[in-house]
Order: C-alpha cells, then structure tokens, then sequence
C-alpha cells in the first residue's frame, strides 16, 4: 500500500443519481461516507460508456454529484484501443451471449482499470469488484500473470450474482449456454479474488457453500455493514444512525417496492393481498406495487393474478417518480417478501424512516436474527402466502419495541494491509515444449520452422528452451532427413506409435519427462513467445496450477488475414460440462495433473478437450492468461472441437461418480453449430411462408406481407407502422443471418429495413414491442436500420449465435424513413441465408 492515502477504486455499471438502482445508491454512500470521515481515502469510480449514454447530460450529472467526493474514469471502447487482443474483441461485441462477449466486457473493464492508473500516476491500493457480471474476469488474470495490479488488493464485495439468482429463481429461465458462462465468470472473482467483503455473516456463508469456497475464503472474508443514508427532506439525507426513528404510525395499506422480479416474490405479495381482501371483508385499506421491472410479460401475468373486482384494491404503479414513491412508503406498511437478499438497503430505510416492515424469513438475509428480530423490529412470515396473510393482520395491531442497529464499519481500506502478491519472476530451467501432430513430410518441416522461430524468441527473452518434436513411427524412420533435421538443431526427436498414438500412451510418454510442465505444441499453433514465457513464469509461481493457456487468434485462410478469437473459460466447470473452451490445445500442461487425471484412451483426437474439460470438473486450477497465446491455422482451425457424443460421456460420467441412478445421456447436451457447409439459402418455398406480424391489422386493401412476383417477400412499410414479415427457421442453431434486399421501384422515398431472429417462444407482440423500442433482448438478435434508396440494392447481416436454439424466427422488416411516405414503396427481400459455424461459441 502506498504511504499516503490509500487510493479505492470501486468497478460499478450503477451509481447514483442515475437510475434507481440499490447497488448504484450504496457505492455513492461510500464515497459520501468517506467524506464525512475527513477523507481518508481517495475514491475512484469506473464506469462503462453506456452509463453516460443513458441520458443526454449523465456526465454532467454525475460529475457534479460526485463533485469533492471521488473521481470519475470511464472504460475506453474496444476499437479504440491499439492492442491485438482489443481488436479481436472488439469484432466479438456483435456476438452477444458469448465467452468472448463477456471476456470482452471483462477487459474493457481491465484497459478502464490500467488507463485511470495511468491518469492517477500510481496504481490503486484496492480495486473492488461486485460479484455479479463476470467483469473481473481479465483482471484476475492480468494479475495472476504478473501483468498488472501485483500491489492491488482486489477484492469481490458480495452483492447478489446471477448463479445465485438463479438457484433461487428456479424454472424461470431458459437453459442455454449463456447462464454457465455467466456463472462460471462470477465464481472466478469468488475464487480468485484477494478479499471477500459482505454484509452478513449468514449470506458470506450461504455464497461461500453455494460456490464451494469455504476453505479457500477462510482468512480472505472481511464483515462490514455500508453506510445508509435516509431521506428527511427533498435532495436532504441523513446518516441512518443519525437520525432519530419516528414512532410506528397507524398506516393500513401495505407496499412493495423492491424491483418487479421472480426472486423479489411479488406473487407473494399479491396473492397473500387477494387472500387478505377474501378474508377480510371490512378492511378498507389498499395494497400498492410501487415499483417497475424490465420484463413486460412477467409483469402482465402478475397483473392477470388479480381478479378484475379487487383491481382498485391491489394497483400497480409503475411509473412513479422518486417524491410519489416517498409518499406512498410514508403512508404504508413495507412488505419485503423476497426468497434471497444479500442486504436490502430499502428495507433498512423503510424501517428507520418509522416504517413497520414484514420481511421473508426463508430469506438468509433477514431470517437469521444478525440484525432483523421478530416482533421487536420488525415482523417474520414463514415465506408461505398464508402466513404472510395472517402477518398483514397482525402488523395492523403490532408496535416495534426495539430499533435497528445500522452504525457503518470502517471501510476495510482503511485497515487492511494483506494481499500484496510477490511479482512473477522469469525462471531459470530450460522451457520444454513438446512439438506433436505433423503427419506429413511438409508438416513436419513446418513444425521445425515453429519452432525455431519459438525458440530464437526465447533467446531473445533471455530463456533457453529444450525441444522436442515428435512423429508418428508409421511414417517416418531413425534414419529418415525429416529425423536427421531435428536432431541438427539439437533437439529430442520422439516417434509416436503407428499413425496416431493412443492417447494414454502419449500421456505416459510425457510422463517420462519428469516432474514439471511442459508446453504442449500442436500442429496447425504458431504460439505467441511472449505468452509462452508467461505462462512458464505464471507456473513457476503456482506449480498446482494444471493448465495455462490463452486465446487464440483464429487466420482467415483465403485472405491469411485476422478473423477472429476464441476465448477460453479456464477454471468453469458450468461450461466445461458443454464446450470444450476450457483451455487450448496449444497450453502448459503440469505433468503432475495428468498423473491425477490422464488423457482417456476412448476420447479419440478430442482426448485435450477431454482431459482440460475433466480438470474443470475435478476443481483443478487452471490460468488463461489475457493475451493471445497463438495463431491457429486454416488446416487445424477445420478439426472438429466439441461433439455432442464427448458431452454426453463427460455428463454421463459426472452423474455415475456422485451416484445418482439418472443416466444422463438420456439428457441431449446442448451442442455448437456444426463446422463448415457454407451458408444455407432458404429456397423459394421457404420463403412463401412469410406471415405478417406487425401491423396486428391489416389497414390496407392490399396486404403488406407476400410473396411478389416470384422473386422474393414483398414487405411493405406503412405510414406510421413497421412492417414485420415472420419465416420459420431451420431445426439447427444458426451464427449469423444475411438478408438480400432489392427496392424494385424508382419512384419513392426508399425504406428503412432490418432483419432480426427471435427464439421459437417469442410471442409476436413481445416481436413488435423489442423492434419498436429498441430494447436490448437477450431472446432476440435484430440488425441496426439501413437505408435502401429507389431501385438499389442492399445485404444486410446480423450475428445471432448467442440468440438462436434452433428452428428460431426470421424477421423481415421495413418502416417508412423519417419524413418520407409509403406510397410505391416496392420493398422485396429476395433471399435469406442462415451461417452456422463455431467461431464464437462459449
């Protein structure tokens, strides 16, 4: 730490007083807590560019509020950014759902991180992470490679992750990839992170069980209660232990205010009012849902719960602003009826505000007598609707006879000290890499080119290397010019078994080396000698480490230009169960790891993915650092990388070893694409199935919608409409879609036109409500708006594979341009091509 004050950066993509988030609300009362402290910190916060995009003048709002308090960074764009790694996601930002979508995310957050040190001129003390998002991905690794932060304490503040959530929130969600991406990414901050900091003893346990992590967290946790601050007045807040609580009023209506969610319970809520008003014929009070939520169709089934005659009795407010909230809560008795809370900063207003309040005590968070006390300060319902009923009676009645204890901690940067990690030092025993794959004369020189080239690299790093090169006995001989090229250079010439070794025999081949890791080479890799010499160093630093690897560049082969990039997971035991980006085959391999585990002789030429997929499971640590490890050409860029049979086996075994009696292939993995085959064209009897789903109406004498003179689908815009065309899909998952547009008349003021895919299940006003707002949705990829002007023409592509599970919607659409007029508008999509591949699969 330095020796002045220590420098706080706090990662958010919330803060006050822009939205309303709780999160958003309680980072901004660190900040003003610190101040109120005579500011023995300097507190930083960094922010995404999308924040400052929420509105016209978010800067100045924020910078204002934040004015004496802390300062404001903000990530840079991917693009922006002059760096291999950055370009290469930056292209994976239009891949939305993706490891690479979220690795991308993760090290905007790391380059925000590097580029406020620079502009501060030292490195932060502390850099602290929520445990939602999977942001600190990158910067973990950053410092686990000795790349960055070695003397930051980076730290997870226990919030609420999605993993969580998600338990909670059972049946509410589609399964798909994504969710084990996103989990995987939260426990690596959990796993990885310098210090833990919560709230409540019982919730650092609940997560630390959740996630498996007790051992490792023990010694890593640190308790502190935030700061709250309360609302006396207009834009006036007090500090909650501050303030002198008013006494319990006789208000009869109840509230709830926490976000319109699954796992904020308001079914509960609204049940145990319907309940209440049956049962209770003279109470005359109301129950109000002060509060908003971002799902249109979840919030439309709560509304139907609620019979038509109790509908002024029970109302939904949606929209209020901060005043009309206040003065529905000052009027009410506060139902927080949530299954899980890591601390709930509304609960604690509304009771310190003179509130009643009735919590969940299923909820770890309130029901664990830390700071909520049945009947004293506040009131407990079992988390069934009749209890909360019969809670609702009693709280008319009831008087609290105690008070909350909301005193803030010291914030633990202020104390704490630990963490500093020693920097990675270069190692100096011979780096061994094992050269393996080359089948053919041609091959094997181009691996003895690689290698050279590796080695000379080294060299120049100041690192020797020890070679080997191995090649198959069935092709080759002791005496053969391709045997006498390698000892030359004086290298190890290895020969495999017969044409291709069975994997365990190569895994006992290793072995012989001895102890150690060793680099494990693959026909088709140039490796990045800077990753190389990391990864060596990274081992030497942690030798329980299994695996570490990087992401690999992937070369187009016609242009032998830079595609794109596969992004590997690492220590993720949710994806490893679905996809074999675990690590790359081009990694370091610790010998001692494959002596627990081994290469399975019955995986085939998938035995790597096998065995990294393997290690993920059995909770081996595993790095990935954040760099590109290698190139990867267009001969071994075509070998196939994840099949449903490996998945299935890999399922099937993990159900036997904990001794369920389901036999999990009976469960069909969920599988990538499938390589290769070029795009499919939908033929023209695909394409006469369009149906018009927007307008609802058809308004015209003609229908907008249809097939047109035997080259394509007429979509017609309308004034003051979009036109929505729907085709059916095809049964596989699909990465990108392409639209071929014509405009077929000269005489009008063009389109505006866009194509998008939407899952099977998505309704067709939940289609219109997303094209119409804008909305990001992650159950529905949609093309920005281009203009295609009289008699032109125009492709127009969209990535989906995050969005598309197969026999997915297709959606051809067309609005008027603004200030123009549908009249002639002869607007035909005259083909529709569907992209399936794995470039970008998670």
């Amino acid at each position: 730490m330095s020796a002045g004050k220590p420098s706080v950066c706090l990662v958010t993509n919330e803060l006050y007083p822009l939205g309303p988030g709780g999160i958003g609300r309680m980072l901004y009362n660190f900040a003003r807590h610190n101040q109120d402290l005579g500011s023995p910190a300097d507190i930083h916060f960094l922010v995404p560019p999308i924040l400052l995009s929420s509105r016209a003048d978010a800067r100045e709002v924020l910078e204002q509020a934040l004015d004496g308090l802390a300062t404001l960074h903000v990530c840079p764009a991917l693009k922006s950014v002059p760096s291999p790694l950055a370009q290469l996601l930056a292209k994976a930002e239009e891949y939305p759902w993706t490891s690479e979508w979220l690795y991308g995310e993760s090290y905007r957050y790391y380059l925000g991180l590097r580029l406020a040190q620079e502009r501060i001129g030292r490195p932060f003390d502390f850099v602290e992470f929520p445990d939602f998002g999977g942001w600190a991905v990158a910067s973990l690794e950053a410092k686990r490679a000795g790349m960055d932060f070695a003397e930051t304490v980076i730290s997870a503040r226990v919030h609420s992750t999605q993993g969580i959530l998600y338990g909670v929130e059972r049946f509410a969600y589609d399964p798909g990839h994504w969710a084990g991406i996103m989990f995987d990414a939260e426990r690596h901050l959990f796993a990885n992170a310098d210090l833990i900091v919560g709230h409540d003893p019982a919730i650092i346990d609940y997560t630390a069980r959740n996630y498996a992590l007790q051992e490792r967290w023990d010694g890593r946790t640190v308790l502190e209660f935030p700061p709250v601050y309360i609302r006396t007045a207009p834009g006036t807040y007090v500090g909650a232990d501050e303030v002198e609580v008013p006494p319990a009023d006789d208000a009869r209506d109840f509230l709830f205010g926490s976000r319109l969610q699954p796992v904020k319970r308001p079914d509960l809520f609204i049940r145990a009012a319907i309940l209440y008003l049956e049962t209770q014929p003279d109470y005359r009070g109301t129950f109000r849902l002060v509060c908003g939520g971002w799902d249109r169709v979840f919030i439309d089934n709560l509304k139907s719960l609620v019979p038509d005659k109790l509908s002024e009795r029970i109302r939904f407010v949606e929209r209020a602003d901060s005043d009309e909230r206040q003065h529905y809560i000052d009027r009410s008795i506060v139902i927080v009826p949530s299954d899980y809370e890591s601390l709930c900063l509304f609960a604690f207003e509304a009771a310190l505000a003179g509130r009643k309040v009735i919590l969940n005590g299923v909820c770890p968070a309130f029901g664990n007598g830390f700071r909520w006390r049945d009947r004293e300060n506040c009131l407990l319902f079992d988390g069934s609707v009749e209890s909360l009923a019969a809670t609702m009676h009693d709280a008319l009645t009831w008087r609290p006879t105690g008070g909350i204890e909301v005193a803030p901690s010291a914030p633990y940067w202020l104390s704490h000290r630990d963490g500093e990690s020693a920097p990675v030092q270069a190692g100096a025993t011979p780096h061994r890499v094992f050269c393996y794959g080359a089948n053919s004369t041609s091959e094997v020189y181009r691996h003895i080119d690689v290698a050279a080239d590796l080695e000379q690299a080294l060299r120049a790093q100041g690192r020797t290397s020890d070679i080997i090169i191995q090649i198959p006995r069935g092709s080759f001989d002791e005496g053969d010019p391709e045997a006498e090229a390698i000892r030359k250079r004086g290298w190890t010439v290895a020969f495999s078994s017969g044409n291709r070794e069975c994997p365990s025999m190569f895994a006992h081949r290793l072995l012989a080396l001895g102890d150690g890791a060793v680099l494990l080479l693959p026909f088709g890799y140039e490796p990045n000698a800077a990753f190389v010499g990391s990864a060596f160093d990274v081992h030497a630093a942690n030798p329980s480490l299994a695996l570490v690897g990087g992401h690999v560049e992937g070369i187009d082969g016609l242009t032998a230009r830079s595609d794109h990039l596969k992004v590997y997971s690492g220590a993720a035991p949710s994806t490893a169960l679905l996809s074999g980006r675990i690590a790359p085959a081009m990694s370091l391999v610790s010998l001692d790891a494959i002596r627990r585990t081994g290469f399975d002789p019955l995986a085939g030429g998938l035995w790597f993915e096998v065995f990294a997929r393997t290690c993920a499971l059995n909770g081996e640590s595993i790095a990935v650092l954040p760099m590109v490890a290698g190139t990867l050409d267009l001969v071994a860029r075509g070998k196939v990388e994840t099949t449903k049979r490996i998945s299935a086996g890999l399922l099937d075994q993990l159900g036997r070893s904990a001794g369920w009696q389901a036999r999990l292939l009976s469960v069909e993995p969920v599988q990538v694409p499938s390589e290769g085959g070029g795009p499919i064209a939908l033929d023209h009897n695909q394409l006469r199935q369009a149906l018009r789903i927007s307008p609802a109406r058809r308004d015209r004498q003609w229908e907008p919608v249809g097939w047109h003179n035997s080259v394509g689908v007429l979509v017609h815009p309308i004034d003051g409409e979009i036109t929505i065309a729907e085709l059916p899909g095809v049964s596989r998952r699909v990465s990108a879609v392409t639209g071929y547009v014509r405009n077929f008349s000269s005489d009008n003021d063009g389109a505006m036109v866009a194509i998008a895919l939407a899952r099977s299940n998505v309704s067709a006003d939940r289609i219109r409500q997303i094209v119409e707002s804008g909305e990001h949705a992650e159950e529905m990829a949609v093309s920005g708006w281009s203009k295609i002007e009289p008699g032109a023409d125009l492709k127009i592509f969209l990535p989906c594979l995050g969005v598309s599970k197969g026999n997915d919607k297709m959606l051809l659409i067309s609005r008027v341009p603004d200030g123009g007029s549908e009249a002639n508008a002869e607007i035909v999509f005259v083909g529709v091509e569907l992209q399936s591949d794995n470039n970008t699969i998670g």
